[in-house]
Protein backbone atom coordinates (compact mmCIF):
# COMPACT_ATOMS: atom_id res chain seq x y z
CA UNK A 1 0.00 0.00 0.00
CA UNK A 2 1.33 3.42 -0.84
CA UNK A 3 -0.87 6.01 0.95
CA UNK A 4 -1.07 9.63 0.14
CA UNK A 5 -1.85 12.55 2.89
CA UNK A 6 -3.63 15.46 1.72
CA UNK A 7 -2.90 18.92 3.88
CA UNK A 8 -5.60 21.18 2.96
CA UNK A 9 -4.97 24.81 3.70
CA UNK A 10 -7.75 27.76 3.95
CA UNK A 11 -11.26 27.79 3.63
CA UNK A 12 -11.51 27.61 -0.04
CA UNK A 13 -8.79 24.63 0.00
CA UNK A 14 -11.35 22.96 2.41
CA UNK A 15 -13.84 22.79 0.09
CA UNK A 16 -11.88 21.19 -2.65
CA UNK A 17 -10.93 18.82 -0.33
CA UNK A 18 -14.49 18.08 1.01
CA UNK A 19 -15.57 17.77 -2.53
CA UNK A 20 -12.15 15.19 -3.37
CA UNK A 21 -13.61 12.87 -0.39
CA UNK A 22 -16.77 12.59 -1.06
CA UNK A 23 -15.90 11.41 -4.23
CA UNK A 24 -14.17 8.26 -2.02
CA UNK A 25 -16.62 7.84 0.12
CA UNK A 26 -19.25 7.29 -3.13
CA UNK A 27 -16.87 4.35 -4.48
CA UNK A 28 -17.14 2.49 -0.88
CA UNK A 29 -20.74 2.21 -1.80
CA UNK A 30 -19.55 -0.09 -5.00
CA UNK A 31 -19.83 -3.40 -4.66
CA UNK A 32 -16.99 -5.60 -5.03
CA UNK A 33 -17.49 -6.29 -8.64
CA UNK A 34 -17.59 -2.57 -9.61
CA UNK A 35 -14.52 -1.79 -7.25
CA UNK A 36 -12.43 0.52 -9.17
CA UNK A 37 -9.99 2.46 -6.53
CA UNK A 38 -7.68 1.21 -3.67
CA UNK A 39 -9.54 2.75 -1.03
CA UNK A 40 -6.95 2.49 1.52
CA UNK A 41 -4.25 4.83 -0.44
CA UNK A 42 -6.80 8.04 0.81
CA UNK A 43 -8.87 6.71 3.52
CA UNK A 44 -8.14 5.29 6.58
CA UNK A 45 -9.86 1.71 7.42
CA UNK A 46 -10.81 1.68 11.32
CA UNK A 47 -11.74 -2.33 12.13
CA UNK A 48 -14.44 -2.88 14.88
CA UNK A 49 -13.62 -6.53 16.03
CA UNK A 50 -16.94 -6.25 18.25
CA UNK A 51 -19.33 -5.87 15.31
CA UNK A 52 -17.43 -6.91 12.93
CA UNK A 53 -17.52 -3.90 10.73
CA UNK A 54 -14.62 -1.47 8.80
CA UNK A 55 -15.59 2.18 8.93
CA UNK A 56 -13.05 4.84 7.18
CA UNK A 57 -11.46 8.57 7.72
CA UNK A 58 -9.90 10.84 5.48
CA UNK A 59 -6.05 10.55 5.57
CA UNK A 60 -6.18 14.27 5.49
CA UNK A 61 -5.19 17.57 7.69
CA UNK A 62 -7.32 20.40 7.84
CA UNK A 63 -6.56 24.00 8.68
CA UNK A 64 -8.51 26.72 8.98
CA UNK A 65 -9.88 29.58 11.32
CA UNK A 66 -12.28 29.83 13.71
CA UNK A 67 -15.20 29.06 13.15
CA UNK A 68 -14.38 27.88 9.78
CA UNK A 69 -15.62 24.05 10.42
CA UNK A 70 -18.90 25.31 10.52
CA UNK A 71 -20.86 23.26 13.20
CA UNK A 72 -18.52 20.98 13.04
CA UNK A 73 -16.49 20.08 15.85
CA UNK A 74 -13.38 18.60 16.60
CA UNK A 75 -14.88 15.79 18.63
CA UNK A 76 -18.16 16.21 17.44
CA UNK A 77 -18.71 12.32 16.34
CA UNK A 78 -16.37 11.11 19.11
CA UNK A 79 -17.18 13.32 22.19
CA UNK A 80 -19.78 16.04 22.89
CA UNK A 81 -18.82 17.36 25.94
CA UNK A 82 -16.33 19.90 24.93
CA UNK A 83 -19.82 21.64 23.88
CA UNK A 84 -21.89 23.60 26.34
CA UNK A 85 -24.59 23.40 24.52
CA UNK A 86 -27.22 20.53 24.82
CA UNK A 87 -24.52 19.62 28.21
CA UNK A 88 -25.49 22.24 30.35
CA UNK A 89 -25.44 20.19 33.41
CA UNK A 90 -21.85 19.10 32.66
CA UNK A 91 -20.89 22.88 32.73
CA UNK A 92 -23.40 24.14 35.59
CA UNK A 93 -20.41 24.79 37.78
CA UNK A 94 -18.18 26.80 35.23
CA UNK A 95 -18.15 30.16 33.62
CA UNK A 96 -18.74 29.90 29.90
CA UNK A 97 -18.24 32.76 27.72
CA UNK A 98 -19.80 33.00 24.58
CA UNK A 99 -17.18 34.40 21.88
CA UNK A 100 -19.72 33.72 19.05
CA UNK A 101 -23.08 32.75 17.93
CA UNK A 102 -23.77 29.16 17.67
CA UNK A 103 -23.32 27.77 13.97
CA UNK A 104 -26.56 25.51 13.08
CA UNK A 105 -25.95 22.53 11.31
CA UNK A 106 -27.15 22.36 7.90
CA UNK A 107 -30.18 21.02 6.38
CA UNK A 108 -28.03 18.09 4.44
CA UNK A 109 -25.86 16.86 7.60
CA UNK A 110 -29.26 16.62 9.11
CA UNK A 111 -30.57 14.59 6.77
CA UNK A 112 -27.14 12.51 6.61
CA UNK A 113 -28.06 11.94 9.98
CA UNK A 114 -31.57 10.95 10.02
CA UNK A 115 -31.78 8.71 7.04
CA UNK A 116 -34.00 11.45 5.18
CA UNK A 117 -34.15 12.34 1.52
CA UNK A 118 -30.93 14.88 0.92
CA UNK A 119 -31.79 18.55 -0.05
CA UNK A 120 -30.96 19.91 -3.21
CA UNK A 121 -27.65 21.98 -2.76
CA UNK A 122 -27.37 25.79 -3.57
CA UNK A 123 -24.93 28.88 -3.00
CA UNK A 124 -26.78 29.53 -0.12
CA UNK A 125 -26.56 26.68 2.06
CA UNK A 126 -22.82 25.16 1.02
CA UNK A 127 -21.00 28.54 3.15
CA UNK A 128 -19.00 25.95 4.99
CA UNK A 129 -17.64 22.66 3.40
CA UNK A 130 -18.95 21.24 6.46
CA UNK A 131 -22.22 21.52 5.61
CA UNK A 132 -22.00 19.22 3.18
CA UNK A 133 -18.90 16.55 4.07
CA UNK A 134 -20.05 13.05 3.54
CA UNK A 135 -16.87 11.50 5.61
CA UNK A 136 -16.33 11.39 9.47
CA UNK A 137 -12.64 12.82 10.30
CA UNK A 138 -10.54 12.09 12.94
CA UNK A 139 -10.12 14.53 15.65
CA UNK A 140 -6.34 14.36 14.60
CA UNK A 141 -7.73 16.28 11.40
CA UNK A 142 -8.85 19.60 12.46
CA UNK A 143 -6.11 22.41 13.07
CA UNK A 144 -7.21 25.53 14.15
CA UNK A 145 -5.67 29.24 13.93
CA UNK A 146 -6.41 30.34 17.89
CA UNK A 147 -7.02 34.00 17.24
CA UNK A 148 -8.15 34.37 13.43
CA UNK A 149 -12.04 33.88 13.16
CA UNK A 150 -13.66 32.90 9.90
CA UNK A 151 -15.42 36.05 8.03
CA UNK A 152 -18.47 34.38 6.04
CA UNK A 153 -18.80 37.91 3.92
CA UNK A 154 -15.00 37.52 3.10
CA UNK A 155 -14.46 33.81 3.66
CA UNK A 156 -10.93 33.33 2.02
CA UNK A 157 -9.72 36.04 4.45
CA UNK A 158 -9.87 35.26 8.48
CA UNK A 159 -10.69 38.13 10.60
CA UNK A 160 -8.26 38.84 13.41
CA UNK A 161 -10.05 38.49 17.13
CA UNK A 162 -13.25 38.75 14.75
CA UNK A 163 -12.53 42.64 15.71
CA UNK A 164 -12.97 43.41 11.60
CA UNK A 165 -9.43 45.80 11.68
CA UNK A 166 -7.27 43.22 10.32
CA UNK A 167 -7.15 40.96 7.96
CA UNK A 168 -5.11 37.59 6.66
CA UNK A 169 -4.34 39.32 3.60
CA UNK A 170 -0.03 39.25 3.75
CA UNK A 171 2.07 36.51 2.96
CA UNK A 172 4.30 37.36 5.90
CA UNK A 173 1.29 37.02 8.60
CA UNK A 174 0.85 33.54 7.29
CA UNK A 175 4.42 32.75 7.31
CA UNK A 176 5.29 33.88 10.62
CA UNK A 177 2.08 32.97 11.79
CA UNK A 178 2.81 29.05 11.27
CA UNK A 179 6.41 29.53 11.96
CA UNK A 180 6.13 31.51 14.96
CA UNK A 181 2.54 29.68 16.69
CA UNK A 182 2.10 25.81 14.90
CA UNK A 183 5.41 24.66 13.42
CA UNK A 184 6.49 22.49 16.42
CA UNK A 185 3.25 21.45 17.81
CA UNK A 186 1.70 20.31 14.61
CA UNK A 187 4.96 18.37 13.36
CA UNK A 188 4.58 16.92 17.01
CA UNK A 189 0.96 16.27 17.23
CA UNK A 190 -1.33 16.06 14.26
CA UNK A 191 0.65 15.43 11.30
CA UNK A 192 2.65 12.82 13.29
CA UNK A 193 -0.22 11.15 14.57
CA UNK A 194 -2.21 11.11 10.78
CA UNK A 195 1.81 9.28 9.52
CA UNK A 196 1.62 6.65 11.84
CA UNK A 197 -1.58 5.64 10.54
CA UNK A 198 0.23 4.68 6.86
CA UNK A 199 2.08 1.54 6.17
CA UNK A 200 4.24 3.25 3.64
CA UNK A 201 3.41 7.07 2.94
CA UNK A 202 3.69 7.27 -1.18
CA UNK A 203 3.67 11.48 -0.51
CA UNK A 204 1.32 14.34 -0.03
CA UNK A 205 -1.23 16.59 -1.66
CA UNK A 206 -0.80 20.11 -0.18
CA UNK A 207 -4.19 22.49 -1.42
CA UNK A 208 -3.84 26.20 -0.78
CA UNK A 209 -4.79 29.70 -1.68
CA UNK A 210 -1.59 31.86 -2.66
CA UNK A 211 -2.81 35.40 -2.68
CA UNK A 212 -3.14 36.11 0.75
CA UNK A 213 -1.69 35.00 4.39
CA UNK A 214 -3.12 30.90 3.69
CA UNK A 215 -0.03 31.52 0.66
CA UNK A 216 2.93 32.15 3.38
CA UNK A 217 1.56 29.78 6.01
CA UNK A 218 1.71 26.91 3.61
CA UNK A 219 4.90 28.49 2.60
CA UNK A 220 6.43 27.88 5.71
CA UNK A 221 4.85 24.31 6.41
CA UNK A 222 5.96 22.97 3.43
CA UNK A 223 9.44 24.04 3.80
CA UNK A 224 9.77 22.07 7.02
CA UNK A 225 7.71 19.32 5.63
CA UNK A 226 10.60 18.74 2.99
CA UNK A 227 12.87 18.94 5.84
CA UNK A 228 11.03 16.55 7.72
CA UNK A 229 9.82 14.08 5.04
CA UNK A 230 12.77 15.29 2.08
CA UNK A 231 11.94 11.68 0.10
CA UNK A 232 8.51 11.94 -0.17
CA UNK A 233 6.62 13.20 -3.52
CA UNK A 234 4.62 16.81 -3.18
CA UNK A 235 2.05 17.55 -5.31
CA UNK A 236 0.80 21.22 -4.62
CA UNK A 237 -2.41 22.87 -5.52
CA UNK A 238 -2.71 26.54 -5.47
CA UNK A 239 -5.56 28.59 -6.01
CA UNK A 240 -5.38 31.78 -8.23
CA UNK A 241 -7.98 34.53 -8.99
CA UNK A 242 -7.81 36.99 -11.77
CA UNK A 243 -5.24 39.87 -11.50
CA UNK A 244 -4.36 42.56 -13.32
CA UNK A 245 -1.83 40.28 -15.76
CA UNK A 246 -4.95 38.25 -17.30
CA UNK A 247 -6.14 41.34 -19.18
CA UNK A 248 -4.72 44.10 -21.42
CA UNK A 249 -5.77 46.98 -20.49
CA UNK A 250 -5.67 46.07 -16.73
CA UNK A 251 -1.59 45.92 -17.27
CA UNK A 252 -1.69 49.00 -18.64
CA UNK A 253 -3.16 50.71 -15.76
CA UNK A 254 -1.32 48.54 -13.54
CA UNK A 255 -0.93 50.73 -10.04
CA UNK A 256 0.64 49.99 -6.56
CA UNK A 257 -2.34 48.95 -5.13
CA UNK A 258 -1.80 45.71 -6.46
CA UNK A 259 1.01 45.72 -4.85
CA UNK A 260 0.17 43.48 -1.55
CA UNK A 261 -1.71 40.76 -3.94
CA UNK A 262 1.07 40.14 -6.77
CA UNK A 263 3.85 40.15 -4.22
CA UNK A 264 1.52 37.35 -1.74
CA UNK A 265 0.62 35.55 -5.29
CA UNK A 266 4.90 35.93 -6.59
CA UNK A 267 5.89 35.04 -3.06
CA UNK A 268 3.83 32.21 -1.98
CA UNK A 269 3.70 30.73 -6.07
CA UNK A 270 7.46 30.66 -6.25
CA UNK A 271 8.46 29.13 -2.51
CA UNK A 272 5.80 26.77 -2.94
CA UNK A 273 6.81 25.05 -6.26
CA UNK A 274 10.72 25.34 -4.85
CA UNK A 275 9.52 22.34 -1.95
CA UNK A 276 7.09 20.76 -4.59
CA UNK A 277 7.72 17.97 -6.96
CA UNK A 278 4.79 19.47 -9.48
CA UNK A 279 3.09 22.90 -8.80
CA UNK A 280 -1.17 22.56 -10.50
CA UNK A 281 -1.49 26.10 -10.01
CA UNK A 282 -5.53 26.22 -10.29
CA UNK A 283 -8.00 28.99 -11.88
CA UNK A 284 -10.33 30.54 -9.08
CA UNK A 285 -13.17 31.86 -11.55
CA UNK A 286 -14.22 35.56 -10.46
CA UNK A 287 -18.14 35.41 -9.15
CA UNK A 288 -18.24 31.33 -8.21
CA UNK A 289 -18.86 30.86 -4.81
CA UNK A 290 -16.04 28.15 -2.82
CA UNK A 291 -18.26 25.22 -3.21
CA UNK A 292 -18.28 26.22 -7.18
CA UNK A 293 -15.52 26.57 -7.27
CA UNK A 294 -14.00 23.19 -5.74
CA UNK A 295 -16.90 21.13 -7.49
CA UNK A 296 -15.59 22.77 -11.23
CA UNK A 297 -11.92 21.65 -10.07
CA UNK A 298 -12.26 18.21 -8.59
CA UNK A 299 -12.22 16.92 -12.08
CA UNK A 300 -8.43 18.40 -12.30
CA UNK A 301 -7.58 17.00 -8.71
CA UNK A 302 -9.35 13.64 -9.03
CA UNK A 303 -7.93 12.82 -12.06
CA UNK A 304 -4.55 12.70 -10.90
CA UNK A 305 -5.60 11.04 -7.99
CA UNK A 306 -7.26 8.37 -9.28
CA UNK A 307 -4.63 7.58 -11.30
CA UNK A 308 -2.31 6.87 -8.39
CA UNK A 309 -5.06 4.97 -6.53
CA UNK A 310 -6.74 2.82 -9.18
CA UNK A 311 -7.21 -0.66 -8.40
CA UNK A 312 -5.74 -1.98 -12.02
CA UNK A 313 -2.57 -2.47 -11.36
CA UNK A 314 -0.94 -2.70 -14.58
CA UNK A 315 -2.36 0.97 -15.13
CA UNK A 316 -1.85 2.53 -11.61
CA UNK A 317 1.03 4.79 -12.08
CA UNK A 318 3.22 6.39 -8.33
CA UNK A 319 3.51 10.30 -7.81
CA UNK A 320 6.89 9.91 -8.92
CA UNK A 321 5.62 8.72 -12.94
CA UNK A 322 3.25 11.78 -13.45
CA UNK A 323 6.19 13.98 -12.08
CA UNK A 324 8.70 13.09 -14.27
CA UNK A 325 6.13 12.10 -17.58
CA UNK A 326 5.06 16.66 -17.01
CA UNK A 327 8.69 17.52 -15.89
CA UNK A 328 11.07 15.24 -18.03
CA UNK A 329 13.74 15.00 -15.24
CA UNK A 330 13.64 18.81 -15.24
CA UNK A 331 12.68 20.20 -11.69
CA UNK A 332 13.41 23.63 -12.54
CA UNK A 333 10.08 23.33 -14.80
CA UNK A 334 7.58 21.68 -12.23
CA UNK A 335 4.62 23.79 -12.68
CA UNK A 336 2.11 22.39 -14.98
CA UNK A 337 1.42 24.99 -17.39
CA UNK A 338 -2.12 23.55 -19.07
CA UNK A 339 -4.60 21.64 -17.43
CA UNK A 340 -6.88 21.13 -20.39
CA UNK A 341 -10.79 19.11 -20.70
CA UNK A 342 -11.46 19.93 -24.25
CA UNK A 343 -11.54 23.15 -24.74
CA UNK A 344 -11.36 24.25 -20.93
CA UNK A 345 -8.61 24.79 -18.96
CA UNK A 346 -8.66 24.82 -15.62
CA UNK A 347 -4.96 26.41 -15.21
CA UNK A 348 -4.42 29.78 -14.10
CA UNK A 349 -1.27 30.28 -16.81
CA UNK A 350 -3.94 30.56 -19.52
CA UNK A 351 -5.45 33.09 -18.12
CA UNK A 352 -2.25 35.28 -18.51
CA UNK A 353 -1.58 37.66 -21.15
CA UNK A 354 1.63 37.01 -23.39
CA UNK A 355 4.53 39.20 -22.08
CA UNK A 356 5.47 41.79 -24.54
CA UNK A 357 8.47 39.49 -26.25
CA UNK A 358 6.83 36.32 -25.87
CA UNK A 359 5.62 33.77 -29.18
CA UNK A 360 2.40 33.21 -30.42
CA UNK A 361 -0.01 30.90 -28.90
CA UNK A 362 0.53 28.63 -31.66
CA UNK A 363 4.54 29.29 -31.49
CA UNK A 364 4.95 28.46 -27.47
CA UNK A 365 7.67 25.51 -27.17
CA UNK A 366 6.25 22.20 -25.82
CA UNK A 367 8.50 20.48 -23.45
CA UNK A 368 5.92 17.72 -22.41
CA UNK A 369 2.59 16.10 -22.80
CA UNK A 370 0.99 14.05 -20.67
CA UNK A 371 -2.64 12.46 -20.65
CA UNK A 372 -4.71 10.83 -18.20
CA UNK A 373 -7.36 9.02 -20.17
CA UNK A 374 -10.68 8.58 -18.40
CA UNK A 375 -12.48 7.38 -21.72
CA UNK A 376 -12.25 3.48 -20.99
CA UNK A 377 -10.70 1.33 -18.63
CA UNK A 378 -8.49 -0.40 -21.20
CA UNK A 379 -5.41 0.94 -22.99
CA UNK A 380 -5.47 0.36 -26.85
CA UNK A 381 -2.06 -0.83 -27.06
CA UNK A 382 0.08 -2.63 -24.47
CA UNK A 383 2.00 0.07 -22.86
CA UNK A 384 5.34 -1.69 -23.00
CA UNK A 385 5.16 -1.98 -26.80
CA UNK A 386 3.81 1.42 -27.09
CA UNK A 387 5.81 3.87 -28.93
CA UNK A 388 7.77 6.48 -27.23
CA UNK A 389 5.62 9.15 -28.13
CA UNK A 390 3.01 7.45 -26.25
CA UNK A 391 4.69 6.55 -23.08
CA UNK A 392 2.68 10.00 -21.41
CA UNK A 393 -0.93 8.48 -21.84
CA UNK A 394 -1.86 6.87 -18.85
CA UNK A 395 -5.35 5.60 -17.95
CA UNK A 396 -7.68 5.50 -15.46
CA UNK A 397 -11.39 4.50 -14.63
CA UNK A 398 -14.35 6.91 -15.49
CA UNK A 399 -15.18 9.86 -13.49
CA UNK A 400 -17.81 9.51 -10.55
CA UNK A 401 -18.87 12.94 -9.46
CA UNK A 402 -20.22 13.18 -6.17
CA UNK A 403 -24.09 14.15 -5.57
CA UNK A 404 -22.77 17.41 -3.70
CA UNK A 405 -20.80 18.77 -6.90
CA UNK A 406 -23.16 21.35 -9.14
CA UNK A 407 -25.25 19.93 -11.73
CA UNK A 408 -23.17 22.12 -14.43
CA UNK A 409 -20.21 20.77 -13.12
CA UNK A 410 -20.62 17.04 -13.10
CA UNK A 411 -22.11 15.70 -16.24
CA UNK A 412 -19.44 14.08 -19.12
CA UNK A 413 -17.95 11.54 -16.77
CA UNK A 414 -15.83 10.14 -19.48
CA UNK A 415 -12.45 12.91 -20.87
CA UNK A 416 -8.97 13.29 -21.08
CA UNK A 417 -7.22 15.48 -19.21
CA UNK A 418 -3.97 16.99 -20.44
CA UNK A 419 -1.09 17.83 -18.46
CA UNK A 420 1.23 20.02 -20.42
CA UNK A 421 4.72 22.12 -19.79
CA UNK A 422 5.36 24.79 -22.27
CA UNK A 423 6.78 28.06 -22.29
CA UNK A 424 3.81 29.85 -21.58
CA UNK A 425 4.65 29.59 -18.04
CA UNK A 426 7.33 32.56 -18.97
CA UNK A 427 4.97 34.79 -19.30
CA UNK A 428 3.82 35.18 -15.46
CA UNK A 429 7.18 35.15 -14.67
CA UNK A 430 8.49 37.46 -16.91
CA UNK A 431 5.44 40.00 -15.94
CA UNK A 432 6.35 39.46 -11.81
CA UNK A 433 9.43 40.62 -12.73
CA UNK A 434 8.66 43.65 -14.60
CA UNK A 435 6.65 44.16 -11.58
CA UNK A 436 9.30 43.48 -9.06
CA UNK A 437 11.48 45.87 -11.10
CA UNK A 438 9.20 48.97 -11.08
CA UNK A 439 7.17 48.44 -7.69
CA UNK A 440 9.63 46.89 -4.78
CA UNK A 441 11.74 49.62 -4.31
CA UNK A 442 12.13 49.08 -0.92
CA UNK A 443 11.70 45.09 -0.28
CA UNK A 444 14.84 43.76 1.35
CA UNK A 445 14.47 40.63 -0.93
CA UNK A 446 14.27 42.67 -3.97
CA UNK A 447 17.31 41.41 -5.96
CA UNK A 448 16.70 38.04 -4.99
CA UNK A 449 13.33 37.87 -5.81
CA UNK A 450 14.31 39.04 -9.26
CA UNK A 451 17.05 36.66 -9.19
CA UNK A 452 13.98 33.80 -9.05
CA UNK A 453 12.33 34.85 -10.86
CA UNK A 454 14.87 35.44 -13.91
CA UNK A 455 16.19 32.14 -13.29
CA UNK A 456 12.46 30.02 -13.36
CA UNK A 457 11.95 32.54 -17.01
CA UNK A 458 14.85 31.03 -18.36
CA UNK A 459 13.76 27.31 -17.19
CA UNK A 460 10.91 28.13 -19.70
CA UNK A 461 12.36 29.36 -22.81
CA UNK A 462 13.94 28.03 -25.89
CA UNK A 463 15.56 29.29 -28.55
CA UNK A 464 16.38 33.02 -28.43
CA UNK A 465 14.39 35.94 -27.57
CA UNK A 466 13.98 39.72 -28.31
CA UNK A 467 14.96 40.85 -25.23
CA UNK A 468 12.60 44.14 -25.04
CA UNK A 469 12.56 44.15 -21.38
CA UNK A 470 16.04 46.14 -19.97
CA UNK A 471 14.43 45.53 -16.43
CA UNK A 472 16.27 49.26 -15.46
CA UNK A 473 14.96 50.24 -12.38
CA UNK A 474 13.93 53.66 -14.13
CA UNK A 475 11.05 52.81 -15.66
Amino acid sequence: MHEVLTISVSQRANHLTTQFFNIQEGYLKLSKEEQVNDSKIFLNPVVDKFSKTVSYTPRALLWDARTGNGSLGTYQYAETKDYHFGNEDVFKDQTVVKTHPTIPKSEYQIALDTAIPLPTLTKENTKYWSDYSKLIYGASSFNTLKDWYHDIANPNQPDFQNLGERKFNKYSIGYDEFTENYMQEFFDGNLHTELEKCDTLQGLNLITDVENGWGGFSSALLMELKNELPKKTVFSWGFNEDDPFTDVLSIKRLTKKWLPIISNKLRSTMNIMEDSDLYFPLYAPTGLTNWETAGRTCKILDSVNATISQSNPEQRKMMDYITTAVTLGDSSRNMVTEMAIGKNDYSFCSRIVPFKNSRTNNEYQVFSNSVINREDQTPREDPKSAPRSKRSEMFTHRYFPSDTIPTEFSGDCEFSLKLTSSEKSRDIFKHWNEFVTRHFKNDNDREELKNQLSDYASAYESGWYDDEDSGDDDM
